[in-house]
């Protein structure tokens, strides 16, 4: 909110007086308590009615602290300030007229008084000053008359000490202001450099930062091709041993060969095969990593997709002798997405849950909700039996090539990349995947995407 500056005295903020008020503050005590001294040692060689004595003794004393306490009670004080100026010009032209108009007392008193006009107000300021000089000679004369008196020697006296002391008192108090000024300057120059220093440092730090994130998604995205690259050709031959292992099988089932050789060809077919899927883990990862990676939205109903996750899921489930249950919600009708990603995420959490999880029991919950937004979301609950996990094996655990820790790697193998690719392929779905556990009784993951995404062929991420 914006509050104009007439405004503040009305918002209770406090009125900062001109530096100019408070410098005339302290010259106008001098000044007014000279001259009226002064006057009234003048005055003493004529009548003069008592009522103007007090008077006069009334403003010399009291005018310097009226003045003050207007102007810095003023909005603005500066403005307040200079018509006070005024008024101490019309007091210096009645004090002149009543020491008789001396021709010195009368040309110190102008000079001092216009001198300070000028100063503060220019030429403007000057002139009305003298106007106002010379309306306080009339007002004073056509009250006590214009009568020209010689003055003594001591009021002349005191004339020059008032100027003195007067002058005096200005030059220092402007001398001190002054260097004031200068020191707020130098430090003002000071804070400046500093600020352009930083400013250059912060400049440099951006420039090596920018270059460092080009150089950092260049390396990406090198690693991903190459990543990539290995992948495909790291498949075909791992693709021929599977195979060949799989023809020795049928031939020695068909030759009756022992079981022991059996044995050994499941072996190499089951480690061709673990050393396929992570090749295939990678490939995904790195074609995430790399925006490649091609969105096929399409409309397909819940029971397809469950259904297959379930037969896919099977044999990892009867391994260790899990139960599955699967559980739709009501009322989820056709969604919008990629059937074959989505299954992806679901399989790679099922098998998860599998993998960790003996003589246990394995659930799907189908439901849906709104977003923040307001959108439509798909969510799936994968809870396990399993061994569970700790808070801090949680906090890594979506990590690419991190598990839980180095024994679950040992006991239950597998390359710490199933969850990170379903939680970046669930964002490129629109949701999320989230993880609960608590270690000795299960864990339960959470995964939310979009329920109607649009129908565009081949959307590629960015």
């Amino acid at each position: 909110m914006n509050i104009a500056p007439q405004d503040l005295s009305s918002q209770g903020a406090p009125l900062r007086a001109h530096p100019t008020v408070r410098l005339d503050y302290g010259l106008r005590v001098v000044g007014q308590g000279f001259f009226g001294a002064v006057a009234l040692s003048v005055l003493q060689l004529r009548t003069i009615p008592v009522g103007i004595l007090v008077l006069i003794c009334s403003i010399a004393l009291l005018w310097p602290h009226l003045a003050y306490l207007v102007a810095s009670r003023a909005r603005d004080s500066k403005a307040a300030e200079q018509r006070n100026l005024l008024v101490d010009s019309f007091l210096m032209g009645a004090f002149s007229l009543l020491t008789g108009l001396d021709l010195w007392i009368c040309v110190v008193s102008f000079t001092a008084i216009n001198a300070a006009n000028l100063s503060i107000g220019g030429l403007r300021l000057g002139l009305i000053g003298a106007g106002c000089f010379l309306l306080g000679i009339l007002v004073a004369g056509l009250n006590t008359g214009f009568d020209v008196l010689q003055v003594p020697l001591l009021a002349h006296a005191m004339t020059a000490l008032a100027v003195v002391t007067y002058t005096a008192a200005f030059g220092l108090v402007s001398h001190f202001q002054t260097r004031q000024a200068i020191g707020a300057k130098r430090e003002a120059h000071g804070r400046n450099r500093v600020i352009e220093q930083q400013k250059a440092d912060l400049e440099q730090a951006r420039v090596i930062a920018e270059r460092a994130r080009a150089q950092a998604e260049a390396a990406n995205l090198t690693k991903s091709a190459f990543l990539a690259n290995m992948s495909h050709e790291l498949r075909t031959p791992l693709n021929a041993v599977i195979g060949y292992t799989e023809m020795l099988e049928e031939d020695f089932l068909d030759r009756g060969e022992p079981d022991a050789s059996l044995a050994d060809l499941g072996r190499i077919k089951g480690a061709a095969r673990h050393l396929l899927q992570m090749i295939n883990d990678v490939l995904d990862l790195s074609k995430i990593e790399a925006g490649k990676i091609e969105l096929h939205v399409e409309s397909f109903e819940l029971t397809e997709l469950l259904d297959q996750v379930v037969s896919t899921t099977q044999p990892l489930l009867a391994i260790n002798r899990n139960s599955l249950q699967v559980n739709c919600a009501q009322g989820l009708g056709p969604v919008q997405s990629d059937l074959t990603k989505l299954r992806q995420v679901l399989i790679n959490l099922v098998s998860n849950a599998a993998k960790f999880t003996s003589d246990g029991r394995i659930s799907i919950e189908t439901i849906g909700e709104l977003d923040a937004g307001g959108r439509p979301l798909l969510v799936f609950e994968v809870s396990d039996t399993g061994i569970g996990m700790t808070p801090s094996q949680l906090g890594r655990l979506f990590q690419p090539f991190v598990q839980a820790d180095a024994e679950t790697t040992r006991n239950y193998g597998g390359t710490g990349l199933g969850l990170a690719i379903s939680r970046r392929l669930c964002r490129l779905l629109g949701g999320d995947v989230t993880a609960i556990s608590t270690q000795g009784e299960g864990s339960q993951f959470r995964a939310a995407v979009l329920a109607n995404l649009p129908l565009v062929e081949n959307a590629a991420s960015d």
